[in-house]
C-alpha cells in the first residue's frame, strides 16, 4: 500500500513538472507595452523610438506580453554585448502567440499556428538606406520541429509577403527573399525566382556575434531598386529590381517568429540583438566601430547578381 502511494506521488510530481515546463508562459508575469518600448541609444540609432512590441490587446485597452519577452541587459552582468554596455535579450516560449486587436490577425489561430515576440519599427522606409544589426545565438539554441524560425525581417506597410527575412533552418542561417512576390498574390519563398541562401553554418552561427549590414534602395522602380547584404563584412547577396510594391514602404522587424513548435518541450528560443541602426549613407551609420570600412564594403562585387525575369 505504501509502495502504491509512493508511485502515485511520483506520477503526480511528474505531472506537476511537465505542467511547469509546458505551461510556464501562461503563469508568467505580464507587462503592458501599449506605449511601445523605448530602446537606449547604446543599442539603436536612426530609428524612431519607441518600438512596437508584439502583444495581445485586452478588453480594457492594455497590450500585454510576458515580462521575459524583452529585457535590456548589461555587459557588467556578463550578458553578451556587441558594442557599448547593453544589448537586447528576447525570449520566445512554446505557446507564445498574440492578437493585436479583436478581429485582427491571430497568431494562435493561424494556419499553421504561429508563435512570436517581435519588435517593429513603424518608420516608413523608402529610398536609399543603410541598415545594420548584430545577432548572438547562444550555443545551446534548440533546433526544433517548426515550419520556419525567423530572427529578423523587412516587412511592408501594406502587409504583403515580407521581401527579406533571416531564417534559422536546421543548424544554418538562411537569407530568404521574396522579391518575385512583389505586387503578386498567393506567392511564397519557395517560388523558383525567389532565393533561399545559406549565409552562416553552425560553426559560425552559435555562441558568437554576427554582424549584418544591408544597403537597399526601397522603391517600386525596377531599374533603380537594389538590395545588398554583407555578413561579417563579406558581400553575400546582391539583387537588382523592385524592392517594395506600388504605394508601399518597408518596415523593420526584429525578434523571434516561428511556426508552432511541434513535439518538443525544449522550445524556448533566446536571441540577443545589438547595434540596430539606419542611415541614408554608409558613412553616417559609423561602421568603423564594428571594424568595417565603407570603402571596402562598397568595393566588393559578386559574380552573379540576382534579377527577376
Amino acid at each position: 500500500m505504501v509502495g502504491g502511494k509512493i508511485i502515485g506521488m511520483k506520477k503526480l510530481l511528474g505531472l506537476v513538472v511537465i505542467c511547469l515546463l509546458i505551461c510556464s508562459s501562461s503563469f508568467a508575469k505580464e507587462i503592458n507595452v501599449k506605449k511601445g518600448v523605448k530602446l537606449p541609444k547604446d543599442i539603436t540609432s536612426g530609428y524612431e523610438n519607441p518600438w512596437e512590441l508584439s502583444c495581445t490587446w485586452t478588453q480594457d485597452g492594455q497590450c500585454l506580453t510576458p515580462e521575459y519577452t524583452l529585457q535590456i541587459v548589461n555587459k557588467k552582468d556578463n550578458y553578451p554585448v556587441r558594442l557599448g554596455k547593453q544589448s537586447i535579450r528576447m525570449e520566445l516560449r512554446k505557446g507564445d502567440c498574440h492578437q493585436k486587436r479583436k478581429g485582427s490577425y491571430n497568431d494562435c489561430k493561424a494556419t499553421p499556428p504561429a508563435e512570436r515576440h517581435e519588435l517593429t519599427n513603424k518608420n516608413d522606409i523608402k529610398g536609399k538606406k543603410w541598415h545594420t544589426y548584430s545577432i548572438f545565438l547562444p550555443e545551446d539554441t534548440p533546433i526544433i520541429d517548426s515550419e520556419w524560425i525567423t530572427m529578423g525581417q523587412f516587412h511592408t506597410i501594406n502587409g504583403n509577403a515580407p521581401p527579406v527575412n533571416l531564417d534559422l533552418e536546421d543548424q544554418h542561417l538562411l537569407l530568404v527573399t521574396r522579391f518575385f512576390c512583389i505586387d503578386k498574390k498567393g506567392c511564397n519563398s519557395r517560388h523558383a525566382q525567389n532565393r533561399r541562401i545559406k549565409i552562416l553554418d553552425s560553426e559560425n552561427l552559435f555562441g558568437k556575434w554576427n554582424d549584418f549590414i544591408f544597403n537597399a534602395n526601397w522603391t517600386n522602380n525596377k531599374k533603380k531598386g537594389y538590395f545588398k547584404l554583407w555578413v561579417n563584412g563579406n558581400l553575400v547577396y546582391h539583387y537588382k529590381g523592385k524592392t517594395i510594391g506600388s504605394n508601399d514602404a518597408a518596415i523593420h522587424q526584429l525578434g523571434i517568429y516561428r511556426g508552432e513548435a511541434k513535439n518538443s518541450n525544449e522550445a524556448n528560443h533566446i536571441v540577443f540583438y545589438d547595434q540596430m541602426k539606419i542611415a541614408k549613407s554608409c558613412k553616417k551609420i559609423d561602421l568603423k566601430k564594428l571594424g568595417y570600412s565603407c570603402k571596402d564594403l562598397e568595393g566588393q562585387k559578386l559574380k552573379k547578381i540576382h534579377t527577376i525575369k
